[in-house]
């Protein structure tokens, strides 16, 4: 379906000031680094201080003896890219990640997901990332006494007394845990080959030995002064103690994927919309859910429940019968969706999974009312390009997406026609631009925002590549499809001696070169009219070719990577990688190639590679960069980008005021620059602070602190930025 979640109701909900604020604000003091850092920062162990320099300007409030001063501290090792890039995401908003878990406690909401990623909000708003320096995926999150808790694959926990702050735990496993629960005085952690954990403290673990089962464990919970943990094949088991375990009786045997304490009893749902409760942990019955698809969570409290799965969303009110939340006839469903997760916090709920969509649910009279949070595009997306002022995307359902910086990106308008062709390849000129499709579709704009249809099209032909050599467009696509122009509007077929898909064409010093289906290579040295096949030596299908720094990439199926000084002699690369790759380019000293599964490889020489990932395992298509950022593209409207190139804008002060025990700090400076906030009362020991980064395009960050009840006469504040 070409379709993207509506917003049909406005929800509201009232919260406490959030800990970081993003505002469009003009400074009205400054004190600012007088020089840009210039060097990297490699996965920095959190509150690890790098060493270097140091730049500062004061700004005082004399008043009461406040002394701010900001700093910034550069690494003295100067480097052109920074590697490992450090990912954020543009597109969906907040965020894209599959969220199997979250949790919430006073005005602080936790969500964990795949590869390593954490995001923490005080109003579902808005969502803050916290770089945690694993890919290790997070499955399990809860609240133990005020300190954060989560756990996850091969033995992996974290932990945190603040939001700036997480420490990282091997237990020395291979056994993912799934899940953790906590009472007032124990955490339980659960997981695969029957793996139970028991923590006094989050720091010191213990396996739990001794158990009569060997069956995986999805999920567990506390309540009425009981544990129950469920799994496979319908096993309940439950314990008093965390550490003396009972198997409850068999009422299911299909897979149990989560169990939630709903205030005065147990729910438990699992695959095939099973669907069971219990008031005591012991006693089990089955409740007819409604449900046919998998349940993967489950929330609520005594008089409401939800249940959530692959288009799934069930809930019960006031002990009413379990009802579908997704018919289009009610007033306000939630959006057809594959959720992990269900929070209930404060008469809300919190509905969350694939791709990071959240579904807020807000309880009046006439039932709940579901809400996405953000409208933002799900389209697959199949290529990105650079125009002198903005970055275009295109995808399925004649989706285009533009965006001036790589952050923020909008829908363009289109014609009618096309809104059920897939875009397959965008490009063009710095005046004419082209995007193309299946069923020889192309589309043709002098800007980002106002786009034509050709009419005739000049072909039937699917169509992918699209290029401009500096004199005419050439275009290709099925069945050896070439198409040239010189103004975009009348085109020549062009005689191929192949009858492949050509998926790309690019244009080098030697002329033109194009490839596709089963390795096929094609070059022209006469601008296109005569095209020549060259030897591969591959079958692999080759998604893209580019000309790149000094030389061709070619990338594609199983990992197949070539690359050529002149288009006839090709050499295969080790990539370390049998993902299929779908695009490449080149910054400073650097090549980078994307692929599926969220394969990013790099080099510095176009023939050694390092896989670096992403921030999701989902297929990423498309690859552009400009002025240091790399932006790449993919499924479900994945838009991810780093700052590969530190941008030098200055991180300033904007302005500073301490009142009724706060400190209130206005920080300007550039999108995904991030430094920490470190204090001293004698300039030579510094204490640090909160971690902090510009997420949005404003530029602009307002922090608020407690200062605590006994600070300092003299204060000294630095923004010690870490890239």
């Amino acid at each position: 379906m070409c379709e993207k979640p509506v917003l049909k109701i406005p929800v509201s909900k009232k919260g406490t000031v959030r800990f970081e604020i993003h505002l469009n604000l003009t400074a009205s003091a400054e004190a600012e680094s007088e020089s840009p850092q210039d060097g990297r920062m490699t996965c920095p162990v959190p509150g690890q201080v790098p060493g270097g320099l140091r730049f500062f300007r004061s700004l005082r409030q004399f008043g009461n003896l406040i002394v701010l001063t900001a700093f910034v501290l550069l690494t003295g090792h100067a480097a052109a890219v920074n590697i490992p890039p450090l990912w954020r995401w543009s597109n969906p908003s907040p965020h894209g990640a599959n969220i199997v878990d979250q949790a919430a406690n006073e005005a602080l909401t936790v969500q964990v997901g795949e590869r390593g990623q954490i995001y923490l909000s005080d109003d579902w708003q808005v969502w803050s990332p916290r770089d945690t320096y694993t890919t290790a995926a997070l499955r399990g999150v809860t609240f133990f006494n005020g300190r954060l808790v989560i756990t996850g694959e091969a033995g992996t926990v974290m932990f945190a007394d603040d939001p700036w702050n997480f420490h990282g735990l091997a237990l020395g496993t291979s056994d993912w845990l799934e899940s953790v629960a906590a009472s007032s005085s124990l955490l339980v952690a659960v997981g695969d080959n029957a793996a139970i954990y028991t923590s006094t403290n989050a720091v010191n673990w213990q396996r739990v030995g001794g158990l009569q089962f060997t069956k995986w464990l999805r999920s567990v919970a506390y309540g009425g002064n009981s544990f129950v943990a469920v799994g496979e094949d319908g096993l309940i088991i439950t314990s008093g103690s965390g550490t003396n375990w009972q198997t409850k009786p068999t009422i299911t045997t299909n897979n149990l994927n989560r169990v939630s304490w709903m205030g005065d009893h147990f729910l438990a749902v699992g695959d095939g919309g099973t669907m069971l409760t219990s008031s005591n942990g012991g006693n089990w019955s089955v409740a007819a859910s409604g449900a046919t698809n998998h349940l993967y969570g489950a929330a609520g409290a005594k008089d409401s429940h939800v249940a959530d799965g692959n288009l799934e969303v069930r809930l019960s009110e006031n002990g009413s019968a379990w009802a579908s939340q997704l018919p289009a006839t009610l007033t306000a469903p939630a959006p057809e969706w594959t959720y992990y997760s269900a929070l209930y916090y404060g008469n809300f709920y919190l509905l969350s999974g694939r791709t990071g969509l959240n579904v807020e649910g807000v309880r009046t009279n006439g039932g709940v009312q579901w809400q996405p949070a953000s409208d933002s595009v799900r389209s697959w997306l199949w290529s990105v390009t650079r125009t002198p002022t903005h970055y275009l995307a295109v995808g399925d359902c004649g989706t285009i997406l533009s965006s001036p910086n790589g952050v923020d990106w909008d829908m363009e308008l289109m014609p009618s026609a096309v809104t059920n062709s897939v875009l397959l390849g965008v490009g063009g000129s710095s005046n004419l631009l082209l995007a193309v499709g299946t069923q020889g579709t192309i589309l043709w704009g002098t800007n980002v925002f106002l786009w034509n249809e050709l009419s005739p099209r000049p072909t039937v032909n699917d169509l992918q590549g699209v290029c401009y050599d500096g004199s005419q467009f050439i275009l290709t696509g099925g069945n050896g499809t070439i198409l040239t122009s010189p103004d975009g509007t009348n085109w020549t077929s062009r005689t191929t001696p192949t009858s492949a898909f050509l998926m790309s064409v690019a244009a080098f010093p030697g002329g033109l070169v194009s490839v596709g289906e089963n390795g096929v290579i094609l070059t022209s040295s006469n601008h296109g009219s005569n095209w020549t096949a060259s030897v591969s030596g591959t079958t692999n299908w080759l998604s893209q070719v580019r000309w790149l720094n000094d030389r061709l990439v070619a990338v594609g199926q199983n990992g197949c990577l070539l690359t050529s000084t002149d288009g006839t002699q090709w050499q295969p690369n080790a990539s370390g990688t049998t993902a299929w790759l779908n695009a490449a380019d080149f910054v400073e000293d650097a090549w980078f190639v994307v692929g599926n599964q969220g394969t990013v490889l790099g080099s510095p020489d176009a023939t050694n590679w390092v896989n670096y990932g992403t921030l999701t395992k989902k297929s990423l298509y498309g690859i552009s960069i400009y002025n240091g950022q790399l932006v790449t593209v993919g499924s479900e409207g994945v838009i991810l980008r780093s700052q590969l190139v530190p941008d030098p804008t200055p991180i300033r002060v904007a302005s500073f005021n301490r009142a009724s025990g706060m400190n209130v700090f206005l920080f300007t400076g550039a999108t995904d620059q991030q430094f920490r906030l470190q204090s001293s009362d004698d300039l030579l020991t510094w204490t640090d602070g909160a971690l902090l980064e510009f997420l949005d395009s404003s530029g602009t960050l307002l922090y608020v602190e407690d200062n605590g009840p006994n600070s300092p006469p003299n204060q000294f504040y630095r923004a010690n930025r870490l890239r």
